[in-house]
């Protein structure tokens, strides 16, 4: 019975491994550094998404708004 459970759940996500692979669909989890963009002082990042953002002195994300990011 274990092996049945584990061989279908094998499958299974095999399954779902060859259906993400083949979307074209698919969004980009990469940000782009937006060079030449600042803000502030502080360099701009284009999120997938298409939040722009720079990191701040905590190490947080900071968003402004996207007109300023130049990609």
């Amino acid at each position: 019975m274990k092996k049945t459970v584990y061989f279908l759940s094998l499958l299974c996500l095999m399954s779902l491994a060859n259906s993400c692979s083949k979307s074209d669909d698919m969004i980009s989890t990469v940000d782009i550094d937006c060079s030449g963009s600042k803000y502030n002082g502080h360099s701009l990042m284009l999120g997938p998404k298409g939040g722009c953002y720079y990191i701040n002195s905590n190490n947080n994300k900071t968003y402004v708004d996207r007109s300023y990011c130049h990609c």
